[in-house]
């Protein structure tokens, strides 16, 4: 929990203070919140400090039988590993240069990082912290995702400038002998060069006009939905076991910067925001129509959709939380609570097997990286 005299970072002292009164109320009121409920959506219960973490934070993933939080500090160039009960870091992976994107397999135990700076998807033990079989994906590996049906782990990187690609890779050369896997034998200089044992190949690559950011999977279709903010469009790709395809685009006409996305499969809607001006966008899916545009914060970078509760959370690094609630019948969605959090804290994880949400801060000039945690109400 905060300690008294803690801070937390903001661009302006006055969000700085209201957000670390937040914290201290939920501290002090502890024992009178356990008999009454709090209606607020995000309740905030605790802030893990990264002392000595440095520069951009970039995205999250989660074990959630363990209790393990994993951070991608983009710039420090580590993932943070947080221990989620006891509010704590226990460890650092360092040496990866710049990653992105993070994807925790349960079955497997094994974290995947997508690297910036070297292009390349790298693998972990989650207890033991030992690196595995890694993939070469050119550059700027990002988002990454898995899909069960067809075993495959799905990668966006490229771009920035330039052309981007849309990569496939099976899961079997990505785990180690010891979990049923088959790891591909040493064939790139840079296995040799960086100590690394395998590495594995790409079985499908689909080339893109530019970056693609945030996507997500329609599993029960076979689609994967594409963020390209450059294109200002979202591109919809066809995924089998053997191809993957553009198979059609949509128009993103309310605003530029569209990076987060989210997709809720019981109603078949996708969810984006753009930055610029800031606007969530509600798409039909199977049609690709426009069905609300409703105006969020600014500089978001992560969107989620909670089904259960139809209920959206949009993370903009102006230093606030949107929650959107989303009505029984069509309708545009109602904000419910713009929620503080820190300038530049704009990646974070909805966690609703834990009941958790979890915000990454940065160090900026009025404190250092922080993990804030919330509790999620109904």
């Amino acid at each position: 929990m905060l300690r008294p005299g803690g801070k937390l970072a903001r661009s302006t002292g006055g969000h700085a203070l209201l957000l670390t009164a937040l914290f201290l109320q939920c501290e002090t009121s502890r024992l009178v919140a356990q008999s009454i409920r709090d209606s607020r959506p995000l309740v905030p219960i605790a802030c893990v400090p990264l002392k000595g973490v440095e520069g951009r934070l970039d995205h999250l993933a989660v074990d959630v039988a363990s209790r393990k939080l994993f951070v991608a500090a983009l710039e420090d160039h580590s993932v943070e590993v947080i221990d989620l009960a006891k509010r704590r870091r226990i460890h650092r992976l360092t040496g990866i240069n710049e990653p992105q994107g993070l994807l925790f397999l349960p079955e497997h135990n094994r974290l995947l990082v997508c690297c910036r700076g070297d292009g390349t998807c790298r693998t972990f033990d989650a207890r033991t912290y030992q690196e595995g079989p890694w993939a070469d994906l050119g550059r700027n590996a990002d988002n990454i995702r898995f899909d069960p049906a067809s075993k495959l782990v799905l990668v966006g990187s490229g771009g920035e400038p330039g052309a981007g690609a849309f990569t496939a890779v099976p899961l079997a050369p990505l785990l180690p002998v010891t979990q049923g896997g088959q790891p591909s034998p040493p064939h790139s200089p840079a296995d040799f060069l960086l100590d690394r044992p395998r590495q594995a190949d790409s079985s499908m690559e689909l080339p893109l006009p530019s970056h693609p950011e945030s996507f997500q999977l329609d599993r029960a279709n076979h689609r994967i939905f594409v963020n390209m903010p450059d294109e200002h469009q979202i591109a919809v790709l066809t995924l089998s076991s053997n191809l993957l395809s553009l198979t059609g685009t949509w128009p993103v006409t309310a605003g530029e910067k569209n990076f987060p996305m989210a997709f809720d499969a019981v109603s078949s809607r996708v969810f984006i925001a753009t930055r610029k001006p800031p606007c969530l966008i509600e798409y039909d899916a199977p049609t690709g129509r426009v069905l609300s545009q409703t105006p969020c914060v600014g500089d978001a970078d992560d969107l989620f959709c909670d089904a259960k509760v139809r209920r959206i959370y949009v993370i903009g690094g102006e230093g606030f939380v949107d929650v959107f609630q989303r009505p029984e019948n069509a309708g545009e969605p109602v904000r419910l609570a713009r929620v503080p959090t820190a300038f530049r804290a704009r990646t974070g994880l909805h966690i609703p097997e834990l009941s958790l949400f979890a915000i990454a801060v940065p160090h900026t000039t009025n404190g250092p990286a922080t993990l804030l945690l919330f509790r999620t109400n109904p």
